[in-house]
């Protein structure tokens, strides 16, 4: 079975980002939020999908309140002051 494309082994190709001309193996493929735009990027442009782009996607549990609450009286207690003046 033969293939449709050549190895590109000595194929050109230029940055999308840049514009410089790199070898077309070199390029790689620019993902923005996890889906590929069809863009190639050289070693120097090229950015790893940022992990904030997934914000909302995964859940994040993250309690803040307390269920019974108490005050903490500590200070107040230990001090002696007196507010009737």
């Amino acid at each position: 079975m033969s293939n449709k494309f050549a190895t590109g082994k000595h194929a050109l190709g230029v940055c999308d980002i840049c514009g410089f001309q790199y070898k077309l193996l070199s390029l790689k493929e620019v993902i923005s939020n996890e889906q590929p735009t069809g863009m190639l990027a050289c070693k120097s442009c090229w950015d790893a999908d940022h992990p904030q782009n997934m914000l909302g996607k995964y859940p994040v549990v993250d309690p803040e309140g307390l269920r019974n609450p108490r005050p903490d009286t500590g200070l107040e207690a230990s001090r002696d002051l007196t507010w009737d003046e």
